[in-house]
């Protein structure tokens, strides 16, 4: 009875992304270190990409977005068409993961 009382809490929808899909990740482009960060939000998923060493600048958001695809095709994906970027204090914030 108690199974029965916990599954009726659980709202149905989208399946909440796999942790093993998430987290932070190393990742090196044209000589230089990344940390990718996929972190599931409200809206779907949230992707930040960071330098290894010092903060990224604002002009280098088509850069991080070319980090964010590699990050999506070393997992057989694409990175989310609606993922737009916004810079936040020296990293690049992409709203959307991989699809």
């Amino acid at each position: 009875m108690s199974m029965v009382l916990m599954s009726a809490c659980v709202a149905s929808g989208s399946a909440p992304m796999p942790l093993a899909a998430s987290g932070p990740v190393a990742i090196s482009q044209d000589g230089l270190g990344y940390i990718v960060d996929l972190q599931p939000s409200l809206t779907g998923a949230e992707m930040t990409v960071s330098a290894e060493t010092g903060a990224l600048a604002m002009d280098q958001g088509l850069a991080a977005k070319r980090v964010a695809e590699a990050f999506c095709v070393g997992r057989g994906a694409k990175i989310d068409r609606r993922a737009l970027g916004r810079f936040d204090a020296g990293s690049w914030v992409f709203n959307g993961g991989c699809a």
